[in-house]
């Protein structure tokens, strides 16, 4: 039995929360929250506290789930991995890729697990598609465009880069495992002027060899979280807001059509196949803390470990530096591994 600890029960930390209630061999032994109305509804038989370095401290937990604010993320990580705990953080794991090295640094001294939270990357239709991306099997990839709206919920403390954008910039290094040259970006900040927190923004990221647009924002009508991708041989639609038949993969016929006959005969190219394949109803939120436990149990690198939010972090700085500077940015490159 591993006893482990919740720090953060907002958002998030209500999901990992009810999880951590339904996981095999995982004893939840302390919730923390600095909001004593939101410990009221944590079940009686496990030990609240609004102080986590009482957490840090109890030699008998063993890891941790951090769902706290983004911009705590650091001060926090870094206690628990000193500590010898082994950690799950909330994306993003710091808002800064010089605070994620000295994370990964510390862990690695410690020989602690620490995995980040990129939930995507344990959904099971995105696995799906790396599968057929690593088998080639759809041809050259030609663009891409990331849709995430909704209504909510409200950071105060990150911009809906950092909180939004981070799932699909997380998305493409699982799926691609390549990192962009250079990103274009532009946002616009309404809600929360005083603290120039961006409400809506539009990322370009170009690749060696295709173009992928993010647009996010958490202040819209309609909760849309699509995918769009567009092969040589297929066009692709990934959809999160359809349970039953997430993915759409539309079979074209573009490379048997000669350039030069493009123009006449297009209509020829939308006539294939269309698959749904079927997938497997997966909690990936489950799925995720599922992973993180056996990488303790068994001592093993992390899907989403501390390197892949290194990648992320240093796209997401290259975003912010982009909107401030408005022009192109070169994304750096870090030899992390």
């Amino acid at each position: 039995m591993i006893n482990v600890a919740l720090i953060g029960l907002g958002y998030w930390g209500r999901n990992y929360l009810r999880v951590l209630q339904n996981i095999e061999g995982v004893k939840l032994s302390y919730v923390c929250d600095s909001n004593p109305e939101a410990l009221k509804g944590v079940p009686s038989n496990v030990k609240t506290t609004l102080d986590y370095e009482e957490i840090a401290k109890d030699e008998d937990i063993k890891a941790a789930f951090l769902a706290t604010p983004a911009s705590t993320h650091y001060k926090i990580a870094k206690l628990f991995l000193e500590q010898g705990k082994h950690l799950l953080v909330e994306k993003p794991l710091t808002m800064n890729v010089k605070e994620a090295f000295e994370l990964a640094k510390i862990a690695k001294e410690n020989k602690t697990i620490l995995m980040v939270g990129h939930i995507y990357c344990f959904h099971p239709a995105i696995q799906y598609l790396r599968k057929l991306i690593k088998n080639k099997k759809l041809g050259k990839v030609f663009y891409g465009i990331a849709i995430r709206i909704g209504l909510g919920p409200i950071r105060q403390d990150a911009s809906c880069t950092w909180d939004l954008a981070t799932h699909d910039i997380a998305i493409l290094d699982y799926l691609f495992n390549i990192m962009p040259i250079y990103v274009t970006a532009t946002a616009t900040t309404f809600l929360q002027k005083d603290k120039n927190i961006h409400d809506y923004a539009y990322i370009h990221l170009e690749y060696p060899e295709m173009q992928f647009a993010i647009t996010t924002s958490w202040y819209a009508a309609e909760k849309i979280r699509s995918w769009y991708i567009a092969t040589s041989k297929y066009l692709i639609k990934f959809d999160d807001m359809n349970k039953e038949w997430p993915l759409a993969i539309y079979q074209s016929n573009i490379e048997k059509i000669k350039q030069e006959d493009l123009i006449k005969k297009q209509s020829e190219i939308y006539k294939g196949k269309l698959y749904m394949p079927r997938i497997e109803k997966e909690e990936p939120l489950m799925k995720q803390v599922e992973h993180f436990i056996n990488c303790v149990r068994f001592n093993r690198e992390p899907l989403t470990n501390a390197y892949q939010a290194i990648r992320v972090i240093s796209i997401l700085e290259a975003v912010e530096e982009s909107i401030k500077k408005g022009r192109k940015i070169g994304v750096k490159s870090y030899d992390i591994e």
